[in-house]
C-alpha cells in the first residue's frame, strides 16, 4: 500500500486533552491538514484544542467527552464519531497507568485500567478497522503503547501487562490484515515528559530533560510519521531502539531487576 494520507480527511485522537494525544493532534492539524476527531473526559480542554486547530490551521474539529472506563462511552464514541462522516485513521492513545507497589493496587483501580488499556483499544481496533475497510479504504488504526510492555516492569506490574498485551494483539491483528487497505501500527514510546507521568509519580525521578526522556512533541512527530508510513511497530528514540536491542538479549529475570532498581528510588515513602 501506498503511505497513509491524513490530508483532508477525519483522524480519530483518543487521550487528546493533553501530552501526547494533543500533541498528535496538533501534528496531523499543522503537518497535514487533517480534520479530527477528538476524544477525551474533560470536554473543556478538547474544545480549547479545537478552538486553536480551527484558528490556526483551518480543519474541521469534532469532540466527543467520554471515559474509556465505560462501555457504554467506548460504544458512543464510535457511533459518534462515524456518525455522517469516514474516519481515515484512528489513534487510540487513552490510557491510565499505575506506579508504585502491586499488592497496593486497589482492584477498583486494575478494573479501570483494564477497561482503559485494553478493553476499550480491543473493541476500538475492531470497529475502525471494519469501518476503514468498508467506509475509508486505505487508512489505518494506531494503537498507543509503551517499552513498559517490552519487558517486565515493577512497581508497574499491571501496567507493563496490559500494554504487553497491546504490543502482541497490535502486531498479531496488523499481521491478519496485510494485503487489506487497512493498516495496523503499535507505538512504543519510553518515558515522555507528560501529565500522566506527573500524576502517577514517576515524575519525582524522571523529569523532562533527562537522558531518556522525550518531549511529547518530538514523540508526537515520530507517531504520527510512523502511522503514515504504515510502520508496524514504531519505537522513537536512539535510545530506546537501543535499550529494546540489549533487553532481547537479557535475561527476563535480570532485566526486570534492572527495571526495578531504576523505578524503586521514585516510590513514595511508605506510610
Amino acid at each position: 500500500m501506498q503511505n497513509l494520507s491524513l490530508t483532508g480527511k477525519y483522524t480519530l485522537v483518543t487521550g487528546a486533552s493533553s501530552g501526547l494525544g494533543l500533541e498528535m493532534a496538533r501534528i496531523v492539524a499543522r503537518d497535514h491538514k487533517g480534520h479530527l476527531v477528538l476524544v477525551a473526559r474533560r470536554l473543556d480542554r478538547l474544545e480549547a484544542l479545537a478552538a486553536e486547530l480551527r484558528a490556526e490551521h483551518g480543519v474541521e474539529v469534532v469532540c466527543i467527552q467520554a471515559d474509556m472506563t465505560r462501555r457504554e462511552d467506548v460504544v458512543r464514541t464510535f457511533e459518534e464519531a462515524t456518525a455522517g462522516r469516514a474516519v481515515h485513521a484512528a489513534i487510540l492513545n487513552a490510557g491510565v497507568t499505575y506506579f508504585g507497589r502491586g499488592l497496593d493496587h486497589g482492584f477498583d483501580d486494575f478494573d479501570a485500567m483494564l477497561a482503559t488499556n485494553v478493553t476499550s483499544v480491543v473493541w476500538l481496533t475492531q470497529r475502525f478497522a471494519r469501518h476503514i475497510l468498508s467506509d475509508s479504504p486505505g487508512g489505518g488504526v494506531m494503537i498507543v503503547s509503551s517499552v513498559a510492555g517490552t519487558t517486565a516492569t515493577p512497581y508497574q506490574a499491571a501496567y507493563s501487562g496490559t500494554k504487553a498485551f497491546l504490543n502482541n494483539f497490535g502486531l498479531a491483528l496488523g499481521e491478519e490484515l496485510v494485503g487489506e487497505p487497512v493498516s495496523v501500527t503499535v507505538f512504543v514510546p519510553g518515558g515522555i515528559a507528560t501529565e500522566m507521568g506527573e500524576k502517577s509519580g514517576t515524575a519525582r525521578k524522571f523529569k523532562k530533560g533527562d537522558v531518556g526522556m522525550m518531549d511529547a512533541d518530538v514523540c508526537a512527530r515520530r507517531a504520527v510519521r510512523g502511522l503514515t508510513r504504515r510502520e508496524r511497530f514504531v519505537i522513537p528514540g536512539a535510545l530506546n531502539v537501543l535499550n529494546d536491542l540489549v533487553l532481547r538479549f537479557t535475561p527476563r529475570g535480570l532485566a526486570s531487576a534492572m527495571a526495578a532498581r531504576l523505578y524503586r528510588d521514585a516510590l513514595p515513602p511508605k506510610t
